[in-house]
């Protein structure tokens, strides 16, 4: 084995998971509670009390209470238990801060308190629990890793839908673009509020235009089973009125909508599955079994593992075992690059030192002309492209304008206004002839011109070397290999440039707020009439009434133009943008190929001042079982990516 080698294949891999699921809901919905139940990482604990009684607790692995609790996004990460870290108990907690280097953890310990836990991750805990060093510090994000856990997935637990902190707010957005799949989460003591609409509306925008699979679960059914005048109980009721209320508003005629509702809601009750655990930890087996198979929580892990193993997971293991190819293949190529270089003779050393010498001159003109060429042709494809949006203010005008004046602007109506016009951009974008879909061509024909590039101007034949051959580059593989976790397919346009459409507020300018106000419709002031705008209403009469309705009408239709040209100039920055990136990619090839053009140039400066047959040779034989393993594990990656794939 070589010790203090320079060039290291990748440390091993410490995650099992296979699956992303972000978890959303509004406050207190019980997100972290399940998350804890999923991995089985929820106990319920009793405590005697002085007068004889006692009072019950659930401890979880992520902070949990009957207030809101989650301030800041948090994962749940499971580690192989052999993976060196140590994550027993309830995990190792690690914590990102505010101002911190971008991607720094601070480890805490593990197995912590729920108190510590608390005291980085919950709104209401208390910083006297934190280390004394990080008193003063915002949290952005918190992470546990995990040994034992019951699915091989990784959790992200977003903050309410009420009240999301700007400082989370890209974390946030990270995570929606990682997720593989969502569970949206709400309590079966209610049903769905006027405050979730806006988040269910951008969780099917966002299915909409990335056909990530959503679950649905009704948590919390152990505090609604109380039958009601119907004589069912009350989390049945709360089920039914949100299934209704999802197919009603997002079950759009076709596959799309079926999807995105599914089944509708699971009721599951991650509590009364820890206390069945506790019941046969105390050899009450028939309550066991009982709390075990009304908690429902087998159900929705079947579910999930479903999803898992049919898509979502095979997905995920394909982009890693992708991305660790490129790294060991980026390794072994500096190992086979010294191989070649202590493997030549020293009387062709001189030689090949004036060709590397040669090449490392070129390579620097070679990336500005390479970069020149692709940022023009970049340049022409954004115009051409961009001019198709001047159909789409014609196509929402056709669509939308009639819907607009059907209603009366109120919040569920402009939720329906929103959802179609989502559904329109859409399909606008991504049809055959959409920009999102001519973009995509665009990227793969310039990712091809740009490998097409490299290998004309990195293989130059007058001064070639088979000391350091320029490394084959695979279609797409310059830009997968900025970033393993950012998109370049229809998708990523679609979601920047629905921004526009789904973002905005529906209410427009403030213009339009202050006429919606005046108007006090009950979907909007949740039922109660403001005073002031009530009288206004009667004074005036129906007329000025129905005046102020088509005002508001007007400026709604007229901000669809507003967010066409929003969109336009989001895709054109975007598209720009995914073109730099892509500059950059062949900056950084050709960067690795001088790196080696150095190194492999140094190699041979050391062996011409001092030549030793002899430590060449014991280098070459100790190298030479490095490079096959190498090539063994590349090879072995490769069949896992096509596994993957399907191929």
């Amino acid at each position: 084995m070589i010790t203090r080698w320079p060039y290291p294949f990748p440390a091993r891999v410490v995650t099992r998971s296979r699956n992303q699921t972000g978890v959303l809901g509004r406050q207190s919905s019980g997100k972290s509670f399940l998350i804890s139940g999923l991995q089985k990482g929820l106990r319920y604990e009793r405590f005697e009390r002085p007068d004889g009684g006692y009072t019950k607790q659930y401890i979880g692995i992520l902070p949990s209470s009957p207030t809101p609790t989650t301030a800041c996004p948090s994962t749940v990460r499971p580690v192989h238990a052999d993976s060196g870290v140590n994550a027993s108990g309830r995990g190792l907690l690690r914590v990102r801060f505010v101002g911190r280097p971008e991607g720094e953890w601070v480890e805490i310990g593990t197995d912590l308190a729920p108190s510590v836990v608390a005291a980085y991750g919950a709104a209401d805990g208390d910083r006297a629990d934190r280390l004394p060093d990080h008193y003063q510090l915002e949290v952005e994000q918190i992470e546990l890793l995990i040994e034992n856990a019951l699915l091989p997935a990784k959790f992200f637990d977003l903050p309410g839908a009420e009240s999301p902190n700007p400082v989370h707010e890209q974390v946030m957005r990270n995570a929606w673009a990682e997720a593989d799949c969502f569970i949206y989460v709400t309590q079966g003591t209610a049903t769905l509020t006027a405050g979730e609409l806006g988040l269910v509306t951008d969780l099917y925008n966002h299915h909409l235009q990335s056909g990530k699979p959503v679950l649905w679960v009704l948590t919390g059914i152990d505090r609604a089973d109380q039958l009601g005048n119907d004589n069912r109980e009350g989390w049945r009721s709360a089920r039914d009125t949100n299934n209704a209320y999802l197919s009603e508003r997002f079950s759009a005629p076709g596959v799309t909508g079926a999807r995105f509702v599914g089944e509708g809601f699971l009721p599951v009750s991650p509590a009364w599955e820890a206390q069945a655990d506790l019941d046969e930890a105390e050899g009450d087996t028939r309550a066991a079994q009982r709390n075990r198979s009304e908690s429902r929580m087998a159900a929705l892990r079947d579910r999930l593992t479903e999803l898992i193993e049919n898509g979502t997971g095979q997905y995920h293991l394909e982009k890693i075992a992708a991305e660790a190819f490129r790294l060991v293949r980026t390794r072994h190529r500096y190992i086979t690059d010294v191989l070649a270089t202590h493997q030549v003779s020293v009387e062709q050393l001189t030689a090949e030192r004036e060709n590397l010498r040669r090449q490392l001159d070129d390579t620097e003109r070679s990336a500005e002309r390479i970069r020149s060429e692709l940022d023009s042709e970049l340049k022409r494809r954004v115009r051409d492209t961009g001019r198709q949006f001047d159909e789409l203010k014609e196509v929402f005008h056709r669509e939308l304008d009639a819907m607009i004046d059907s209603g009366n602007l109120g919040a569920e109506h402009l939720t329906e206004v929103k959802v179609s016009q989502t559904r329109l951009f859409t399909e606008w974008m991504t049809a055959e002839q959409g920009p999102a879909t001519i973009w995509a061509r665009h990227v793969e024909e310039l990712d091809t011109r740009a490998r097409v590039l490299l290998r004309s101007e990195l293989r130059d034949e007058e001064h070639a070397t088979r000391l350091v051959p320029a490394a084959p580059i695979e279609p797409g593989e310059l830009l997968s290999s900025l970033d393993e976790h950012r998109r370049y397919d229809v998708y990523t346009v679609v979601q920047t440039g629905a921004a526009a459409v789904s973002i905005l507020s529906a209410l427009g300018s403030a213009a339009t707020a202050a006429l919606m106000t005046s108007l006090s419709l009950s979907a909007v002031t949740g039922g109660v009439a403001l005073a002031g705008a009530a009288a206004v209403v009667l004074t005036k009469g129906l007329k000025a009434r129905r005046s102020v309705l088509d005002q508001a009408r007007n400026q709604r239709k007229n901000q669809l133009n507003q967010e066409v040209e929003k969109a336009g100039t989001d895709f054109a920055e975007v598209a720009l943008h995914q073109g730099q990136l892509l500059a950059d990619a062949v900056a950084g090839h050709v960067a690795e190929h001088r790196q080696r053009l150095r190194d492999a140039l140094q190699q041979i400066e050391d062996r011409i001042e001092a030549p030793d047959i002899t430590s060449s040779l014991e280098l070459v034989a100790r190298l030479e079982p490095v490079d096959r393993t190498g090539r063994a594990i590349i090879d072995d990656l490769m069949d896992l990516s096509a596994l993957a794939k399907g191929n």
